[in-house]
């Protein structure tokens, strides 16, 4: 199934996430830095363990215990972590935080074995594709977090071009492939 943007929002891929869907997301430019901040990621639903294990195992091909990484709602972000005792951006990914009691029984596919999560806040001025797709997840699940993890293969670079993405979407055989105006799926 190819769909134009028109033919889908971020309310219907948000719900493929919350149903359990795994997808991979190309939203404009490459970001620079260690991290994949949205623009080149794979997003998951953190509330499912079962994900991670398939996202680690069988997507990322390495082992079960290695964390992934929540993106989070900037407006959700005290309701699920502690904030740090300086003050430090989060939206880059480079800190893990203590991890609060609802965030330790509600998602448990990003933390770390102390209950910390390397997290992503998320404004809507900074990154408005992945803060409106994080809002409609919320609407869904009751939370604005998802798992957000690099989107290449295990010894493979970060995909850059639309080619790369659709040849790792394949390859990593993910639910579905989300590139700016469109969204690929032969499972959907």
């Amino acid at each position: 199934m190819l769909q134009r943007i028109s033919d889908y929002t971020y309310s219907s891929v948000a719900s493929y996430l919350y149903q359990g869907f795994v997808g991979g997301f190309v939203w404009g430019f490459a970001e620079a830095g260690p991290r994949a901040l949205g623009n080149r990621s794979i997003l998951a639903d953190a509330r499912c363990v079962q994900i991670k294990d398939r996202i680690n195992g069988y997507i990322k091909n390495r082992m079960a215990f290695q964390p992934l990484a929540p993106v989070c709602l900037e407006e959700d972000f005290d309701r699920f972590f502690q904030r740090p005792p300086c003050d430090i951006s989060l939206e880059y990914m480079l800190f893990a935080v203590k991890c609060k009691e609802e965030a330790v029984t509600k998602l448990p596919g990003i933390l770390h074995a102390d209950h910390t999560a390397r997290v992503q806040v998320v404004n809507q001025q900074r990154n408005p594709n992945l803060h409106a797709l994080l809002t409609e997840f919320k609407k869904y699940s009751g939370v604005g977090v998802l798992i957000n993890t690099s989107f290449n293969g295990k010894g493979e670079p970060i995909v850059n071009t639309v080619e790369q993405a659709y040849n790792a979407y394949r390859k990593l055989d993910l639910d579905f492939l989300v590139m700016d105006k469109f969204l690929i799926s032969n499972k959907l």
